[in-house]
């Protein structure tokens, strides 16, 4: 039975669209009808998670309920959101609801144990490393989560705020690149780009890293969850 899918969108923008390009990309169709039925609520209202977090803030719970109800009323037989920091309210936001909302960490975790990589550096914003949400949930997979130093912390967040959601191109992309040649030498089986907006610059400039992307594995989630079949 074919489902309909809801996106708890506008954590970024960008991020949304990413998600809905990764899904139609990736569903085996031959014609429009055959493509997946998507309810988006582009809610750009929604506070930036990471500051709220860091300010013990639970605002953007409120506004992530509004549109998960808003989308279950009008159809969603599930939910998915393409913001990784989100996730921290995962548990309210599910009680809000009685339809499922899939954990975009929890399936990026089933993914890499099934592939064996059990070491990880995780890029991410600030939100999303303090709460160690990926660590919480990676831990019960045994997987082992790296986290960058606070310099180059900084430098993701820097790239996420200054850069991709204000549509910039990245300038700096050889500080980038010489922190991941060197943690890549230090046994990491992947790097998770652990923010939606993280493989939106990535693909932009090119990197050639082996990287995890959430954001496909949520995709790809998706497809099948709502009775589709995925084509790669």
């Amino acid at each position: 039975m074919k489902k309909t899918a809801g996106i708890i969108g506008g954590m970024g923008p960008q991020a949304t669209i990413d998600l809905f390009q990764k899904i139609v990309t990736h569903t085996q169709s031959d014609s429009d009808n055959n493509h997946i039925h998507i309810l988006i609520d582009n809610n750009t209202n929604i506070p930036d998670r990471t500051k709220s977090i860091l300010n013990n803030s639970k605002l953007p719970l409120k506004y992530m309920q509004d549109s998960a109800m808003k989308l279950e009323s009008i159809g969603a037989d599930f939910l998915a959101m393409p913001c990784n920091t989100a996730h921290f309210f995962y548990s309210e936001l599910s009680n809000s609801v009685n339809i499922p909302i899939i954990n975009m960490i929890e399936e990026t975790a089933k993914y890499l144990k099934k592939r064996n990589e059990t070491k990880l550096l995780l890029l991410a914003t600030t939100g999303t490393i303090k709460t160690q949400i990926y660590q919480n949930i990676f831990s019960t997979f045994d997987l082992k989560i790296v986290t960058p130093d606070e310099i180059f912390q900084k430098e993701i967040m820097s790239a996420i705020y200054d850069f991709v959601k204000k549509g910039i191109p990245y300038s700096k992309i050889n500080i980038f690149k010489e922190y991941l040649n060197t943690h890549l030498q230090s046994d990491i089986d992947n790097i998770i780009l652990g923010c939606t907006e993280l493989p939106i610059l990535f693909y932009e400039n090119k990197f050639n890293y082996k990287v995890v992307d959430p954001t496909l594995v949520l995709a790809k989630t998706i497809i099948i969850k709502a009775g589709y079949e995925i084509k790669d």
